[in-house]
């Protein structure tokens, strides 16, 4: 079972794919109304979340996202860290070479999640 919705230029892509254990937001994230187009992945996070893999890695490779799409990164983050369920969670937040503020953006929330195992990779630009 898995859910994919493909990125607008407003939305990101988003993949959770809960054979393998990953959960993916890519692109831009300005939604007019986070709600309503983070509600339906947030249920199928918590469909996964019944029965994760062993291991269960969240991927971000964003380009931009507004301040209310902060709250929706930290709050996938926070809850996929508090949950009972029995997986490894790995956050790894992607960000382009010359992207400062991404960069900082990552490191901001590895700050926040200390106790995670949140890694920043540098890529020389998003596929």
């Amino acid at each position: 079972m898995s859910l994919e919705i493909k990125a607008t230029l407003k939305t990101p892509r988003v993949l959770v794919n809960f054979e393998e254990g990953i959960i993916l937001l890519a692109g831009i994230s300005i939604p007019e109304d986070p709600y309503a187009f983070y509600s339906p992945v947030n249920e199928e996070i918590e469909k996964y979340m019944e029965s994760p893999q062993a291991k269960t890695i969240l991927e971000f490779k964003l380009e931009y996202f507004n301040t209310s799409s902060t709250l929706v990164i930290r709050n996938l983050i926070r809850d996929l860290s508090q949950t009972d369920s029995k997986t490894e969670l790995h956050v790894k937040w992607y960000y382009e070479e010359y992207d400062e503020d991404m960069k900082e953006a990552g490191d901001e929330f590895r700050l926040l999640f200390h106790g995670l195992n949140f890694e920043l990779v540098e890529v020389l630009e998003f596929d």
